[in-house]
């Protein structure tokens, strides 16, 4: 079987005890089927840069730390946006208005567990517009090279300054890629392709054999191996390969079993629930001041539905990629957008959240404040579950294994959405259309908009989408709230009273015992400087339950 050159690489001391198993020390892979000489080029990096460079001010370098083919990969480092990585000036190699076959193999080490990466092109149309057209993309698991590819892509013939490129749809961390060949159209370029992951095939030759065995043997009890490698030698998924995984091997290998263990859950301590949680504003003087350890405000972009469209990321203090986080997406009010939470005088969310992490009244948690401005507030749910979870989740370290259905479906337990005023719409628009990737619901000053008629009306809106998903009652939460002279109460309070009398909805601040509360504050009226001790209040009671 073949262990690739890069994975052989960091192991190279393990499998130096490990001559029994000569499969794993074969020869290195074949890059490309067709002859060197059909090739326009083949850059294989073994010797500098090969006419790549930094697009966007990253850098690249030769590196042979993690090569496809011989020796050596380019190191694309230094991003800090998904557009920027290697590119290539094909004006001298390539003519306009033909057709080529482009190949380049991409690896990357470090970040979450997947990652989309995409080969592109841009040039300057005949009225000098600079146009992007994209060949070809892949999903890449972290520590495997994945081919890019296309084999037949004309380069318009109005096309001035071409310009070959490698990008992510999600992330700026660092990548690799090697062998990187342009051949005439047609011209069949052999490339790796995707890993497929079972549990137990550490080293994803797709068998279970004792070479995975050994892997797991090499895995446990350290965190130096590939990240791929673990995950899949992590055959009861605590997190972490053990003498218990070691363990499962021997008697599957010898036929004891054939059967994966029961997946072990890490151990969760009861959380200490108020049934009837009132108001509780938090000490201004303290929680709006800077911490002395805070987290980090990232702004990020991505495409929306009517093109770039921004948000904020605040990671927790010593936020780690290797450790998984829960997440919570935070929305906005009427005439306000991405900038609101984390930059205006009466809000400043990120000194709050630190200062809840510091004093132990949440985990640390990823927090995400998107703008719903480009699709509006009822209608910003399908942006939300097609766009921007895959792509914040692509990059930052959350509980989602991966970033299509069944990843975000899998990790919705882990995943929190609330919002103010307009921002509350669209939350209750989020409950009626992503309950299969959401469990923790916190609208704030908002009632359902869809159906604008009674408060039973509202509240059946919502009980109807509940019954849709299936699911259990202990397996989503609604967390509401506003100010008994908010402007919101009097649209809100019926559809929550009309709710406290339907079956899927069970009364109580116990979120053991129960899935959804409404917390009034008396006399609080329709502002941020409100309804950030609303969140305060709130969002600690989140994500102990579904574990």
């Amino acid at each position: 079987m073949h262990l690739k050159k890069c994975a052989r690489k960091k192991l190279a001391a393990f499998l130096s005890c490990m001559a029994a198993i000569s499969s794993l020390t074969a020869l290195p892979m074949q890059a490309a089927a067709a002859d060197d000489a059909a090739y326009i080029f083949r850059d294989s990096f073994e010797s500098g840069d090969c006419g790549w460079s930094g697009r966007g001010g990253c850098t690249v370098r030769s590196n042979g730390d993690m090569p496809y083919a011989d020796s050596a990969a380019l190191f694309v480092s230094g991003r800090s946006d998904t557009w920027q990585g290697p590119e290539k000036a094909l004006a001298s190699v390539c003519e306009t208005g033909k057709a080529y076959s482009f190949s380049v193999c991409v690896e990357y080490e470090t970040g979450p567990a997947s990652m989309t990466f995409q080969l592109s092109l841009a040039y300057k149309d005949a009225g000098g517009k600079e146009i992007y057209d994209h060949l070809a993309k892949a999903d890449v698991s972290s520590g495997s090279y994945v081919q890019l590819a296309n084999a037949d892509y004309t380069i318009p013939s109005d096309a001035s300054d071409p310009v070959l490129y490698v990008e992510t749809l999600s992330g700026s961390g660092s990548f690799y890629i090697d062998e990187a060949i342009c051949a005439p159209a047609g011209t069949v370029i052999e490339g790796p392709k995707a890993a497929v992951f079972t549990l137990g095939d550490a080293d994803y030759d797709g068998a279970i054999t004792a070479a995975d065995l050994s892997l797991a043997k090499f895995c446990n009890g350290t965190d130096s191996a590939n990240k791929k490698m673990i995950r899949a030698a992590d055959v009861n998924q605590n997190g972490s390969v053990t003498e218990d995984d070691i363990r499962w091997y021997v008697q599957y290998l010898t036929g004891q079993t054939a059967a994966y263990p029961e997946k072990v859950a890490p151990p969760v301590k009861p959380f200490d629930y108020d049934p009837n949680l009132q108001y509780h504003p938090f000490d201004t003087r303290v929680y709006l001041s800077q911490s002395s350890h805070p987290g980090k405000v990232v702004k990020e972009s991505y495409q929306g539905p009517k093109g770039q469209n921004n948000l904020y990321v605040y990671l927790p203090p010593d936020y780690d990629e290797s450790k998984q986080y829960n997440i919570f997406y935070l929305l906005h009010g009427g005439s306000e957008n991405e900038n609101t939470l984390f930059h205006q005088n009466d809000t400043m969310m990120q000194n709050i959240f630190d200062h809840m992490i510091e004093n132990g009244d949440m985990e640390p948690m990823i927090v995400v404040t998107p703008t719903w401005n480009q699709s509006g507030a009822e209608g910003f749910w399908q942006e939300y579950r097609e766009r921007v979870v895959p792509f914040v989740e692509g990059k930052y370290s959350t509980y989602a294994e991966s970033t299509d259905l069944a990843g975000l479906q899998a990790s919705r337990m882990h995943r929190a959405y609330g919002g103010f005023s307009m921002g509350g719409v669209s939350t209750w628009a989020v409950v009626t259309h992503c309950l299969d990737i959401v469990g923790y619901f916190m609208p704030l000053s908002g009632d359902e908009w869809e159906n604008t008629n009674s408060g039973y009306d509202k509240a059946k809106k919502v009980a109807d989408a509940v019954d849709k998903s299936g699911l259990q009652k202990n397996e989503y939460f609604i967390f509401c709230a506003t100010g008994s002279d908010d402007i919101a109460y009097p649209n809100l309070n019926p559809q929550v009273q009309e709710m406290k009398k339907m079956s899927q909805f069970v009364y109580t601040s116990d979120l053991s015992q129960g899935n959804f509360y409404f917390l009034v504050a008396q006399g609080k009226q329709h502002a941020w400087s409100e309804v950030r001790h609303y969140v305060y209040d709130i969002l600690p009671y989140f994500f102990h339950e579904g574990q």
